[in-house]
């Protein structure tokens, strides 16, 4: 092994343990969690209470997880979630909310992703999901033009990623729709409409481009 090789590895199993200690430290704050559960640096959990992981789970750098909702959030074993998420239930200090997400075994999130899970998020197992990807579980309300949007609501809608998905960079999901198990979503689509099983979808709006298993 040459010296560049050695520092490399001491290196990664330094940040490692200090992923862990952090883990600790967020189970002594109200974290659930498993074996084995890594922190990275500046992660911050809201209500933490609200957030269960199972084992070898770990959330990278820089991530912000807003936990406050009935059902939480939930983070199944083997999964990663890369630095820079941002996510939301939705909840308030006055009113818990319906909003949560629900990430299955052996998943990935790619870093940058945006998770607005205000009318809940599920996602499968052995699920794959790219950089800077937008989930909007709630949509504003601006039905009345004489009233400013803002003052009109939002309405809630479950977004859910069933098993075996792929889901390429910057792709942006909306409110109340089915990502079916299997589906492919191309990179920098905008999914408006539920995808079928097994489909590949790619374009603004996403478009069906072709199906898993057809001959090349």
């Amino acid at each position: 092994m040459n010296p560049t090789t050695r520092s490399d590895d001491i290196e990664a199993r330094l940040a490692r343990k200090l992923q862990l200690l952090r883990g600790s430290i967020a189970q002594l704050r109200g974290v659930r969690s498993g074996k084995r559960f890594g922190v990275g640096r500046r992660v911050r959990i809201l209500h933490p209470s609200g957030l269960l992981a199972g084992n070898d789970v770990t959330i990278e750098d820089y991530g912000y997880l807003h936990c406050l909702a009935p059902n939480g959030v939930t983070i199944g074993n083997n999964t990663s979630i890369d630095r820079n998420l941002w996510l939301h239930c939705g909840g308030a200090r006055d009113k818990a909310g319906s909003g949560f997400v629900e990430i299955g075994d052996h998943s990935y999130i790619g870093c940058n992703a945006v998770l607005g899970a205000g009318g809940g998020i599920r996602v499968g197992h052995h699920v794959l999901i790219g950089q800077c990807v937008n989930f909007h579980a709630e949509m504003h309300i601006f039905d009345d033009p004489d009233l400013l949007i803002q003052q009109q609501g939002v309405r809630h809608g479950e977004v859910v990623i069933e098993d075996d998905v792929w889901i390429g960079a910057r792709v942006t999901v909306l409110a109340g729709l089915t990502i079916g198990r299997g589906a492919v979503v191309g990179a920098g689509a905008v999914v408006t409409k539920s995808v079928a099983p097994y489909t590949i979808v790619a374009g603004i709006p996403a478009r069906p481009i072709g199906h898993r298993g057809e001959a090349r």
